[in-house]
């Protein structure tokens, strides 16, 4: 694969502060030593944490003055409020700042920004395939992006110049990329983390309180993605609805052979 192009970039918002976010924070401190990192969050403890660490240079609750600098803003939060953020921060960012995500479904994403006139921003959709069951920036890891791959999202409606530049911003972040349009990056993840979290939330329903009482480190091993956060999840299988429900069909035509 050809090295992505090198950009440089002044300021980087960084819209959430929890473990995708600060992680994030703490990865382009090293990766873009001399651009401007600034966190927004509502949580003033998040911000606070992330100055104290040195992992953004400054903070704020306010998404308008957050952005009204940027020339790349990173979508940190859950899934269900990306539509919201776009629309809010749109008037206030500089025209033609560069926005992309975390998030680990694209189509319904990439669908409303695409049915959409924006006046400033151009989205490029991304997903990094790392994370964690626990959440918040407490478990933020400075090295979390260099353990996996991420998506960047193709699409024939996107601005070619603004693609590689976020394709060259994630090359800079993530040891490597895939292009990959959304229906199938949603397919994909569909089978390969969605559905698993679904079976493993589904394992811990299914064990009686008794049996539970001798559980040892192998179903330890197997739902410990269970923990992962409901806020965060349950915007992903509504979002991924249709392919998470193949998912489980393929599965249940297994069992059942």
């Amino acid at each position: 694969m050809p090295k992505p192009l090198a950009v440089k970039f002044k300021t980087i918002s960084i819209v959430g502060l929890g473990l995708m976010g600060g992680s994030l924070a703490a990865a382009c401190r090293r990766k873009f030593p001399y651009a401007r990192i600034l966190g927004i969050s509502r949580d003033s403890r998040a911000l606070a944490q992330a100055r104290k660490k040195g992992w953004i240079h400054e903070g704020t609750s306010d998404l308008k003055e957050g952005v009204r600098s940027a020339d790349l803003i990173v979508l940190c939060t859950p899934l269900n409020i990306f539509p919201k953020m776009l629309q809010q921060f749109d008037p206030y960012a500089p025209k033609g700042v560069l926005v992309t995500d975390v998030g680990s479904v694209k189509g319904d994403v990439l669908r409303f920004v695409e049915s959409r006139k924006w006046k400033r921003l151009l989205f490029i959709g991304a997903h990094p395939m790392v994370g964690s069951h626990e959440r918040g920036i407490q478990a933020a890891m400075p090295d979390l992006y260099d353990r996996g791959f991420t998506f960047v999202i193709r699409s024939r409606k996107s601005n070619p110049q603004a693609y590689a530049q976020i394709k060259s911003f994630w090359g800079k972040i993530s040891p490597r990329i895939i292009e990959m349009g959304a229906e199938e990056h949603d397919q994909v993840v569909a089978e390969i983390s969605h559905l698993p979290h679904v079976v493993a939330s589904c394992l811990t329903l299914a064990v009686s309180k008794k049996s539970l009482n001798y559980a040892a480190s192998g179903f330890r091993d197997v739902t410990r993605i269970a923990q992962g956060d409901p806020s965060i999840w349950l915007p992903i299988l509504q979002s991924n609805r249709k392919s998470v429900i193949q998912a489980i069909q393929n599965l249940e035509k297994i069992l059942l052979e």
